[in-house]
């Protein structure tokens, strides 16, 4: 199952498939100390470096599609085109930048999915170790009202998306990520906005020490 974005929640969702904006041409600026951006010829050179990042992704994931993944790679590209500024004597084109940029993204959509299934392993466990067929022991205690399995205590909307979890574990597929139950005690699923400060932060964080180091 591909996770998709969210254009409207703009958080990770199995449910909508993201749209990404054209990004409006913009007048240079004046550039700060702090920022971080991509050049045209920096995005060219690397062009087929990120193809391949991005076969590995989806290889790897496959809860967002290589489509998507270059998408949002075009847009932030677009949105932050590269003059390397202070940065330039030790990422002249920019391929540290990308590389701890989608490092940090991509690991922060792992920590999710290992949250959510940390979060349901006991349920997990109690499936696979039922008198009868895992999946048919999360449908009656999840889905099915009239089984002699079923939990009437768990609000309908959780049992709902517990019974597609734990199916997309015991079947090998991947979770939801948009997980608000699993996800409570980290302070909810991530927003595409806060998953992208959190790896521009690991960029600007990633390139000052090597500033300092030379």
């Amino acid at each position: 199952m591909n996770v998709k974005l969210n254009p409207l929640a703009r958080q990770i969702s199995t449910l909508h498939t993201a749209h990404f904006a054209k990004s409006e041409e913009k007048k240079d600026t004046p550039s700060k100390g702090d920022k971080v951006t991509f050049s045209k010829e920096g995005q060219e050179a690397a062009s087929n470096e990120l193809e391949m990042l991005a076969d590995k992704v989806a290889e790897k994931l496959s809860t967002i599609t290589k489509e998507d993944f270059m998408q949002q790679l075009n847009q932030w590209q677009e949105e932050h085109p590269l003059k390397v500024d202070p940065y330039r004597a030790v990422d002249p084109d920019g391929s540290i930048a990308r590389k701890t940029y989608f490092e940090s993204y991509l690991g922060q959509l792992k920590e999710t999915e290992d949250t959510i299934k940390n979060y349901y392993t006991d349920a997990y466990n109690e499936a696979v170790s039922s008198p009868i067929n895992p999946l048919a022991f999360i449908s009656g205690k999840y889905l099915c009202s009239w089984s002699d399995y079923f939990d009437s205590s768990i609000p309908e909307r959780e049992r709902q998306l517990t019974h597609f979890q734990l199916r997309a574990m015991l079947t090998d597929s991947h979770v939801a990520l948009n997980d608000p139950f699993a996800l409570a005690a980290s302070g909810g699923p991530k927003t595409v906005e806060q998953m992208d400060k959190i790896a521009k932060q690991a960029v600007k964080e990633k390139l000052d020490e090597l500033l300092k180091e030379m």
